[in-house]
């Protein structure tokens, strides 16, 4: 029998399904539906980047991925069992970092770790090897405050990857970073992940940084949040923003992205996108969306 699955879909089940996930939140003026027949599936080691305007549930979708938020229907699963909530083979990296400010560098990368039992000597080992890989040994005693945006972004990294968690997931963690930081982490993140393989799953606004860093990248519509289209990016690695070709895969990211913001703005703006005020506009959040292009 003919069939159009991918061979990896038929050699490997997959580490993580959503399968026709759906989540709604009450709010004062009645139900949000965020997200509607969310289906998708990643493979072990795979690098997978989601975009879509703002409010169509790339972050609600990372927090059932985390066991942070539960499905009204459908069904997530890692390695074929269902998620019943928070688990070290999952870690979240949001923008905003929960590093502790009372502890070194070390001390922070440490702390789950700690949580977890492992002795002392052996968490001293790993934090420090993963400082490394981080490029981070000679701030291992150094305090949150005197680390720069980027340097707090790869002390969150190490922590993470310290667990060792099956999954990474990485919610818009560069967002706040300025370019010339974006682009360097950018380059740590890749070499980074083929060391570990890891399965990432990033959410970004930014489709010149989903073409960059994923071996695949989901375009969302807006809300309720489906997934609208899939690219497949099967380019050398390591990989450069400024890459022509990396270009020509984000213009045709933000091509199938471009309609749904403009559904967003459409809503915002009521009166006066109908009478012709306004084209197309961006919200203030999306100011990264094709950055560059």
């Amino acid at each position: 029998m003919m069939t159009d699955m991918p061979a990896q879909a038929l050699l490997a089940v997959p580490k993580l399904s959503l399968r026709n996930v759906a989540k709604n939140f009450h709010t004062k003026t009645g139900k949000f539906n965020a997200v509607q027949d969310i289906t998708l599936e990643v493979y072990e080691g795979e690098f997978l980047c989601i975009v879509g305007p703002s409010g169509c549930g790339k972050s609600t979708v990372l927090n059932i991925i985390a066991g942070l938020e539960k499905p009204d229907g459908g069904e997530a699963l890692v390695n074929g069992k269902g998620i019943q909530g928070p688990g070290t083979d999952r870690v979240v990296i949001f923008q905003e970092l929960a590093l502790f400010p009372w502890l070194t560098v070390r001390k922070n990368v440490e702390f789950g770790l700690r949580m977890a039992g492992i002795g002392k000597k052996e968490r001293e080992e790993r934090a420090m090897h993963f400082l490394k890989m981080v490029h981070l040994t000679r701030f291992s005693h150094s305090y949150v405050h005197e680390l720069s945006g980027g340097m707090k972004q790869r002390v969150a990294l190490a922590r993470a990857l310290a667990i060792d968690p099956e999954i990474l997931l990485m919610d818009e963690p560069f967002a706040a970073l300025d370019a010339q930081t974006r682009d360097i982490l950018h380059e740590e993140l890749q070499e980074i992940w083929a060391a570990t393989r890891k399965t990432i799953i990033f959410v970004t606004h930014n489709v010149r940084e989903a073409a960059c860093l994923g071996d695949r990248v989901l375009v969302f519509s807006t809300h309720p949040g489906r997934v609208k289209r899939e690219f497949e990016i099967d380019y050398a690695r390591p990989r450069h923003l400024e890459d022509p070709n990396l270009i020509v895969f984000a213009k045709n990211i933000l091509a199938e992205l471009k309609a749904e913001v403009e559904k967003v703005a459409q809503e915002e703006l009521d009166y006066d996108w109908r009478t012709g005020k306004k084209k197309f506009v961006l919200r203030p959040g999306d100011h990264d969306l094709g950055s560059g292009i």
